[in-house]
């Protein structure tokens, strides 16, 4: 059998040509296009250009930049007329260095003086007796802490008036109620204006309205003596006893 291969006419055969030309083309230009897989060096090269950057550079620290502003603002060479610049430099770092160790032991001392503990309503928070109060107050007041001092030699002053049944502390009393306590109790007593007005400076000083002082430390100090000569009235020994004997399996 004999096949019969159709003919290409010359326009055909131009236009095929000219199409596989442009094909060609295209991927010649793709190919020109297309990165080269870089070696083992090229590569090396290219991370430590990306490297070299600014954006990968260590910033200055903190102790940079004040130099920086030293050098900015001073000039340490004519600070010190007749030295050395490195002479005048060294004693700018430590002048530096000196007033920002006095202003961090100012804001320390103000702070402490100003916040003593988390506040509490009542004057009496545990179990400690008249006795660790007190030595709780010397302690603090050793140390300057007065606004410490103040608070715990107050607490100090009523716990040693609960002890001796004067007053009878409860859950949540105040330093004014216990202040008013006692005056119950106590009647025209000299310790009574004082108290109250040390229930006062106990308020000021926990909630920090005011900077304790050593005079502060003193006034409670003068109170807590004055106090401790304190002795329950008879009708109040009377009703204290008589409370007692109503207990159940009290002796009649």
């Amino acid at each position: 059998m004999i096949r019969v291969i159709p003919s290409v006419s010359p326009a055909g055969s131009s236009g095929f040509l000219s199409h596989a030309a442009g094909v060609a083309c295209t991927a010649g230009a793709l190919a020109a296009k297309a990165p080269a897989t870089p070696d083992a060096d090229e590569a090396r090269q290219a991370a430590n250009k990306e490297l070299s950057r600014p954006i990968y550079r260590d910033s200055p620290d903190l102790w940079d930049r004040f130099w920086e502003w030293i050098k900015e603002h001073f000039n340490t060479g004519s600070m010190v007329p007749g030295v050395p610049s490195w002479v005048s430099t060294a004693i700018v770092i430590v002048v530096g260095a000196v007033v920002i160790a006095l202003l961090i032991l100012l804001l320390t001392r103000i702070s402490s003086e100003r916040r003593v503990t988390t506040p509490s309503l009542s004057v009496l928070i545990d179990d400690r007796d008249a006795d660790a109060l007190t030595r709780a107050a010397d302690e603090a007041a050793e140390r300057a802490d007065f606004a410490t001092a103040v608070v715990e030699r107050f607490r100090a002053i009523i716990r040693s008036l609960d002890e001796r049944g004067i007053v009878d502390e409860y859950p949540g009393m105040t330093a004014i109620e216990a202040a008013a306590l006692t005056n119950q109790a106590l009647g025209e007593h000299r310790v009574v204006a004082p108290l109250y007005e040390a229930a006062h400076l106990f308020d000021a000083v926990l909630y920090g309205r005011v900077v304790s002082t050593p005079a502060q430390d003193q006034q409670m100090r003068v109170l807590a003596a004055q106090v401790a000569e304190v002795t329950p009235p008879a009708h109040h020994e009377r009703t204290a006893i008589d409370h007692l004997s109503a207990l159940p399996g009290a002796p009649a």
